[in-house]
């Protein structure tokens, strides 16, 4: 018998004793306003918010000036290769329809443009599931995020509540850009994943 057989064996063996689920939390977290206190926490963790009433006026702000602001802040030059998983974003970004996409074909992506399905205004939490190709907002240099406005929650308890039992095969909950400061306390954008995240709340 393997030496992993047998830590098996002994888990299986083992008699846990029974222990009740805790009690429900009584009184969550709940704001006046959740869009705003949503706005104010992602802009404290980095992240640009902005407010638009189409997917046109979405498009129309990152060609003026969303797209220009990253590459004058990140020293981006050359033109950036910029894809989307929504449909509204064509002519702007290649369209990423493949399920089948190798995602090493994603590796020299600079901006994704991707849809969450609700946020949560006590962290500035998105709850993106897996759309397409699930690296793709990770592995992007720049994220821009949309979501409806009247899909922001108060907490977490609401949020786990709308998923349910999960009918999404994964997810993730995304707030801010990728940052670190692991290292001498010195903060780095883009450790683990993208170096900004934008956020259009849609009217």
């Amino acid at each position: 018998m393997s030496s992993r057989d047998k830590i098996i064996q002994a888990i299986k063996a083992a008699a846990l004793e029974e222990v009740p689920l805790p009690a429900a939390v009584g009184n969550p977290i709940t704001y006046e306003d959740p869009v705003q206190k949503f706005s104010d926490v992602a802009k404290a963790v980095g992240t640009s918010v902005l407010e638009a009433e189409s997917h046109q006026a979405v498009k129309d702000h990152l060609m003026q000036t969303y797209i220009p602001e990253v590459q004058t802040r990140w020293g981006l030059e050359q033109p950036l290769r910029m894809v989307s998983t929504l449909p509204e974003m064509e002519g702007l970004a290649e369209q990423i329809t493949d399920v089948a996409l190798d995602p090493h074909s994603l590796e020299n992506v600079d901006m994704a443009i991707m849809s969450a399905q609700f946020g949560v205004a006590e962290n500035s939490a998105l709850w993106v599931p897996e759309t397409m190709i699930r690296v793709l907002p990770f592995i992007c240099q720049h994220l821009v995020l949309l979501v409806d406005s009247r899909q922001i929650l108060n907490n977490m308890h609401e949020a786990y509540e709308k998923m349910g039992l999960g009918d999404d095969s994964f997810g993730a909950f995304i707030a801010g850009p990728s940052k670190t400061a692991d290292i001498e306390q010195s903060l780095v954008l883009g450790a683990h994943g993208p170096r900004s995240l934008a956020i259009y709340l849609m009217a």
